[in-house]
């Protein structure tokens, strides 16, 4: 900390520097500051509680608990109130934190309610683009009181400490409640009364987040028990969803891409720990002294500190391709540690793609040599037929049309310009499949890398290498190469945001789903390609102009929106 900084926070402040951040209000109570060593649950004042991540500062003052960023200029207030109504919790919680706060409101919706909390509302507030800055809040009730949440957060800070922010919010849980675990419980038997209930789930999630159509199978006891589709395809028409219509699977690619890394490390062209320099010379990252320690694992890890910076590749990918995203790596440098922070790469997952390319397929160029590899080694021994990396192949035929939320987040039909920008990344979340072929993909993890005719397809160690920890998204969760694992609820639940999902093979029960609704390319809806609807999303992520596959120049709303965008 700077001396004034220092001064600050010894004067019981905890003030914003910079002229675009709001200075917290002093408190006349002596405040309690720590800097924390791990992870810590701390207890708001009525008795509800988060985790706190380490490194970060807590401020525990009479009727507020304020937590800021090791970088500073980013905090978090959880404050308490016994209001009538979320928006009255919320102009609180303001006034006593920021007396005199006025920004203006962009948008505020209610939330789905999840642990116990029996209201939850959101709000985000409009800031000018030279402050680099978001501001929200999240109120939430139980036990008739109200947590709110104020951020107010660089997006710098935001960008690298974004699943310690999540960790905050998603660990928020009501005085007295403890989640329900489900270990040592097993799974029932999906029949035709269990099946429909499943069905039923589906329909109404739907109908609450508006994504206009859903394909999902099951698996259980090695045997697909249901796969089909509720919906349609595009609004306004009636032509249906099904298991064999097409969606764009964003970045539940990347464990794809793993499973064909592995089969190159079954056939002894690689090794996970195996520096990729030496496999590559010409890979390049920004600091030598990554480069020099990046090893196979480390390339779709989200742990080596390289950033996301997504904006080079979407906003400039007309004359880019897989050589030239190359390049990119070698302007980016990393912002933390090895290990230290979980921070998404789309462009090191490409690299990971390109790689296993170039040891495939040396004499090809990078994006013709990764289509041959991903399709000779894992579609075409999977039977994975309709899967495919060629957007052109999909534009006509059981293909899903996009849509996006509005700025009332009522679903819309979106423009599909932008998923293009991840054709040259496609390693990263450009392929397109079906629940059928996914299907097939998810019953080979749940069999061990077996086949249904019982062959071998991958040794188990390489397959299950995927799932190991590199680095700890949140409290209960971990990232491997392509994969989460979630013990969450005491079961492992391995994943990639939400599609696919499987329990663990003891339980042998899997499910997987697909939808559209907004960006595929960020971090996944449980029932869409964009990877977290605007309810489950940590605050202060923005959602990018949404994308599909329609490319005739329909206009959709592209309008920024606040939603998770991690993978």
């Amino acid at each position: 900390m700077t001396p004034k900084q220092v001064a600050l926070w010894l004067g019981l402040s905890f003030a914003v520097l910079g002229s675009a951040q709001a200075e917290v209000a002093p408190d006349s109570s002596t405040p309690t500051i720590e800097v924390l060593a791990a992870d810590t649950t701390q207890t708001t004042v009525l008795g509800n509680t988060f985790v706190a991540p380490m490194g970060w500062r807590v401020q525990r003052r009479r009727d507020v608990l304020l937590v800021e960023a090791p970088e500073g200029g980013t905090w978090l207030a959880f404050v308490d109130d016994t209001a009538g109504d979320a928006d009255a919790a919320v102009a609180a919680a303001w006034k006593r934190v920021v007396p005199g706060f006025a920004r203006k409101l962009r948008v505020s919706s209610d939330a789905s309610n999840r642990d116990s909390w029996s209201g939850h509302r959101t709000y985000d507030y409009e800031t000018s683009p030279n402050e680099h800055r978001s501001v929200s809040a999240d109120a939430r009730r139980a036990n008739g009181v109200w947590t709110v949440v104020l951020q107010d957060l660089a997006q710098d800070v935001e960008e690298k400490r974004a699943s310690q922010i999540s960790l905050m919010l998603g660990k928020l849980l009501p005085k007295g409640y403890s989640r329900e675990s489900f270990a040592g419980r097993e799974a029932r038997p999906l029949d035709e009364a269990r099946i429909a209930q499943l069905k039923e789930f589906v329909a109404r999630a739907m109908k609450d987040t508006g994504v206009p159509g859903v394909s999902f199978g099951l698996v259980q006891a090695g045997k697909v028990v249901w796969a089909g589709g509720l919906g349609v395809r595009e609004l306004g028409k009636s032509t249906p969803v099904d298991a064999d219509t097409r969606f764009i699977v964003a970045s539940n690619t990347k464990a794809l891409v793993t499973l064909m890394l592995a089969r190159l490390v079954d056939q002894g062209k690689l090794t996970w720990e195996q520096p990729v320099h030496e496999l590559w010379p010409a890979f390049r990252l920004g600091s030598a002294a990554t480069t020099r320690d990046v090893r196979v694992k480390h390339l779709i890890c989200a742990c080596t500190g390289m950033p996301r910076q997504d904006m080079e590749w979407i906003l400039e990918y007309g004359p880019l391709n897989p050589e030239k995203v190359m390049t990119l790596l070698g302007g980016i440098q990393p912002t933390s540690g090895f290990g230290e922070l979980f921070q998404y790469s789309n462009t090191m997952a490409s690299a990971a793609g390109y790689l296993g390319s170039h040891l495939a397929h040396p004499d090809m160029e990078l994006g013709a040599g990764f289509d041959a590899a991903m399709q000779q080694l894992v579609f075409d021994p999977l039977a994975m037929r309709s899967t495919t990396f060629d957007f052109g192949r999909v534009q006509t035929g059981n293909v899903a049309t996009p849509h996006a939320p509005d700025i009332e987040n009522h679903p819309v039909i979106a423009r599909g310009e932008v998923n293009l920008s991840i054709v040259p990344q496609r390693p990263a979340g450009g392929a397109w499949s079906t629940v059928n072929d996914m299907l097939a993909y998810v019953s080979m993890e749940l069999a061990g890398g077996r086949l249904a005719d019982g062959s071998r397809f991958i040794s188990e160690k390489n397959l299950v290498q995927r799932r190991a920890a590199q680095v700890a998204v949140s409290e209960g969760v971990t990232y491997g190469m392509g994969l989460m694992v979630d013990t969450v609820y005491s079961v492992p639940v391995v994943h990639h945001g939400g599609d696919p999902y499987r329990l663990p093979q003891r339980h042998d029960v899997a499910a997987r789903t697909a939808g559209r609704r907004g960006h595929p390319h960020q971090r996944r809806p449980r029932l869409a390609d964009s990877e977290c609807l605007p309810s489950q999303a940590p605050r202060g992520a923005v959602r990018r102009a949404p994308g599909g596959r329609r490319l005739d120049g329909r206009t959709g709303q592209g309008l920024l929106r606040r939603s998770c965008r991690y993978p």
